[in-house]
């Protein structure tokens, strides 16, 4: 079978870029009323909400009913963790995750008012594939999805290394500010509640210095694309406010750009390629055998289904065997 990348239909487009969204092209957009909500999610939560926030995006109808599958395979690639520790925080998170909630300042009948709401409908994890499959819930849909008021975006690689949830969370209040470099005066109240900081936490002005938020402006500086440091302002004695500065980062030169026709450095598969072997996989006896189609799947979808995962490095060594019996060489 001859495939022309020019001449695809426009489902192959939509796989297309599924091959190419990779770690570094992810992007999350959020409404700023739930980039400004106050929650307290763990560190896990925080990564598990923002891939299924991602992945909601490039679902062409995203409803409460929608599944959002998030797999494990993906969460280790994201976020640089190994196979069996993505199957157990994935595991933990499905736990929590329905039980959290965030608030944030809303309108009813053109009145300000304080809206309480989850994050997900429904969340189940699928022990035999290693996946969780969350249901979000209609207010996290329209604050994802409204994009014709006021929203931040980024790349989810910036956040992707920080190892704690003060980290991400302070990452996402201060990138809005990016383009005018400096954030405005917070309360210290009010960036413990942003920062999802429990009454009894951190009670002390040193202890939330040293254990939240010189943690993480050390980590956001050492780990993303921005540098941030911040004034302290007091009303008496007593340190009351602060103002954050930050600056983007000088971008490093990239070295000669890789050939668009492949899907990224470790696998070394064209999209041509992940195409052509989807499509002859999906027609291998042994291959259906040791993955199935789902149930009332046509032949063209399972196909694309199985090229989308040979843009993942995990997928065409694990299938390695089936892909060298139709064809395929690993140079």
């Amino acid at each position: 079978m001859t495939y022309n990348i020019m001449s695809l239909s426009v489902k192959n487009n939509h796989l297309i870029r599924q091959i190419k969204m990779n770690r570094e092209s992810r992007l999350v957009v959020k409404d700023n009323a739930l980039i400004d909500a106050s929650f307290n999610l763990s560190l896990i939560e925080q990564r598990l909400m923002l891939l299924a926030m991602v992945e909601a995006r490039e679902l062409p109808i995203l409803t409460p009913e929608t599944p959002i599958e998030i797999k494990a395979t993906t969460y280790r690639d994201q976020y640089n963790t190994d196979k069996s520790e993505a199957y157990k925080q994935l595991s933990e998170a499905s736990k929590q995750l329905f039980n959290r909630q965030f608030s944030y300042i809303d309108k009813y009948k053109n009145t300000d008012a304080i809206t309480v709401s989850r994050w997900v409908n429904e969340v189940t994890y699928v022990n035999d594939k290693g996946m969780v499959v969350m249901y979000l819930n209609r207010n996290v849909i329209s604050m994802i999805s409204r994009l014709e008021e006021q929203f931040t975006k980024y790349h989810l690689i910036q956040v992707s290394d920080l190892k704690s949830q003060y980290s991400i969370r302070l990452y996402e209040l201060m990138i809005k500010y990016l383009s005018i470099g400096n954030s405005k005066k917070y309360p210290i109240n009010d960036l413990r509640m942003l920062l999802g900081i429990g009454v009894n936490e951190y009670k002390t002005m040193s202890d939330f210095k040293k254990r939240v938020l010189d943690l993480a402006v050390t980590e956001i500086n050492d780990k993303t694309d921005i540098k941030v440091r911040y004034d302290q302002f007091k009303e008496g004695r007593i340190i009351s406010h602060v103002l954050f500065k930050l600056d983007k980062k000088k971008e490093k030169k990239q070295k000669d750009s890789k050939d668009q026709n492949t899907v990224d450095m470790f696998t070394g598969m064209s999209i041509k390629q992940c195409l052509m072997f989807g499509d002859k996989l999906s027609r291998e006896q042994a291959f259906q055998n040791h993955y199935k189609a789902n149930v009332g799947e046509s032949t063209e979808d399972y196909a694309e289904r199985i090229a989308t995962m040979l843009s993942d490095a995990f997928y065409v060594k694990e299938w390695m065997p089936y892909l060298e019996s139709v064809g395929y060489k690993n140079i």
